[in-house]
């Protein structure tokens, strides 16, 4: 990594445009085992950590991962104990000083949104969102969005956030501007020497605007992961989604210990990294949801139990902190890492459908 790396449906169909996004809560899923574990973990991060307008232990970007995880923990469980920290967290935007941390803003401000439709929320996610296009993106390398302000890296993780944003922002509000513009940025990381022929996307590009040879961190596959999703879900062509699962499998497989448990391809990568599997978990649960039946699904469906488990065994049952290695208890923890165990839970547990149909987005 270079200096600080910044990290974070079936139902929608081609031509079916409203406002708003809701989810259909499964049946009986406050009662399921994985929810109620997914409540512990959730609860613990609150007592430990849980600040007026966020969390401690936490870096300013992964405030809005925080957001996105309660706001899908509410979606999945039906339970919104902790929306007003929610409400509160998304709204509070000190200490986002590059560019990426302001996608990840913009993403959790357009998901909190949906639930509250305060105007708020969308106007500052459609001017922050603007204000970079129009300032950061150029053709140095043929097109991108600069990681920050100086304009000294064009980096996956921005790029990937912009790609998100774009679909995320089309599916709120059905302006066509947002849906060029993810195609747009699609066209370019694609083009960009980043992903390589198993799908994996390393850190960035170099002075000379290629592959700069950076490891594969697993929020870089995530975020990729929800962009490819999405844009299935936008354009009705599965081809996308069939690259988001080649992603999906190679990184669970690659990214992985020797016993299956997901990890960073370095040792230690810092407070950041505490939070960048919880972003691959977070997205690969909405592939998930979206993919048909198979055995690409059954494969991904076991590593997810099987880390939910280790998640869970890592957190003696809900009673310590879940540390940044899920296969070594005693590692160092904080409230992202908290949060990246959350999401492994919710994975297998809207995976496993123990009490219904998945959340599926609706209009």
């Amino acid at each position: 990594m270079k200096g600080r790396r910044r990290l974070l449906s079936t139902a929608v169909r081609l031509g079916i445009m409203a406002l708003g996004a809701g989810y259909a809560v499964p049946l009986h899923a406050e009662d399921a085992p994985w929810s109620a574990r997914a409540r512990t973990v959730a609860a613990y991060l609150d007592q430990q950590w849980g600040q007026p307008a966020g969390w401690g232990a936490s870096e300013p970007w992964q405030r809005f991962v925080i957001v996105d995880a309660l706001i899908d923990y509410e979606r999945r469980t039906g339970d919104h104990a902790w929306r007003g920290r929610v409400d509160a967290a998304v709204r509070n935007r000190a200490g986002l000083a590059l560019n990426d941390d302001a996608l990840w803003a913009v993403i959790a401000s357009v998901h909190a949104w949906n639930d509250d439709h305060d105007p708020a929320l969308l106007d500052y996610a459609s001017e922050t969102y603007r204000r970079l296009v129009t300032t950061y993106w150029d053709d140095r390398c043929q097109g991108g969005l600069w990681w920050d302000p100086a304009r000294s890296y064009k980096n996956a993780i921005t790029n990937e956030l912009l790609l998100y944003a774009s679909t995320q922002l089309y599916l709120a509000t059905g302006q066509q501007a947002y849906r060029d513009w993810a195609l747009r940025v699609w066209s370019w990381i694609s083009q960009s020497s980043m992903i390589g022929r198993d799908g994996m996307v390393n850190d960035g590009l170099n002075a000379s605007c290629r592959n700069n040879g950076q490891p594969y961190f697993t929020y870089n596959q995530g975020v990729l992961i929800g962009g490819l999703t999405d844009l299935t879900t936008i354009t009705g062509d599965s081809a996308y989604r069939d690259l988001a699962v080649r992603t999906a499998l190679t990184a669970t497989r690659l990214l992985s210990t020797s016993g299956g448990i997901l990890r960073e391809p370095v040792p230690s990568i810092g407070s950041d990294g505490f939070m960048f599997k919880g972003v691959f978990a977070y997205h690969l649960g909405h592939l998930l949801d979206d993919m048909p039946a198979g055995p690409d699904h059954a494969e991904l469906l076991r590593w997810s139990q099987a880390n939910a488990e280790a998640v869970w065994q890592a957190s003696d049952a809900g009673m310590r902190a879940i540390g940044s290695d899920w296969s070594d208890p005693a590692s160092a923890a904080g409230a992202a890492s908290q949060v990246s165990g959350l999401n492994m839970l919710l994975v297998a547990g809207a995976s496993a459908d123990p009490g219904g149909p998945p959340p599926l987005r609706t209009r």
